[in-house]
C-alpha cells in the first residue's frame, strides 16, 4: 500500500513525501521526534533531520 507522509520540522516547515510504501511510514514514524531520521529511498540513505508530527495519509494528497 502507497500513501503519503506528512512531516514536520523542528522549525515547523512542512514536508511532503508521495508514493511512500506503509514501511518506510513506520519506520519514520518509530524515529519521530529523534535528532535525525533516516530512510532509504531508491537505495539511498537520507537523513530527514529532526521531525515530529509525522502523519500518513494513504494515496495522494490533492493540492488543488
Amino acid at each position: 500500500m502507497k500513501g503519503s507522509v506528512i512531516l514536520f520540522s523542528e522549525d515547523h516547515e512542512m514536508k511532503i513525501l508521495e508514493g511512500v510504501e506503509k514501511p518506510i511510514y513506520d519506520k519514520i514514524k518509530q524515529q519521530e521526534a529523534a535528532q535525525h531520521c533516516f530512510i532509504t529511498l531508491d537505495d539511498r540513505e537520507i537523513d530527514l533531520g529532526y521531525v515530529s508530527p509525522v502523519y500518513w495519509r494513504e494515496g495522494q494528497i490533492d493540492m488543488e
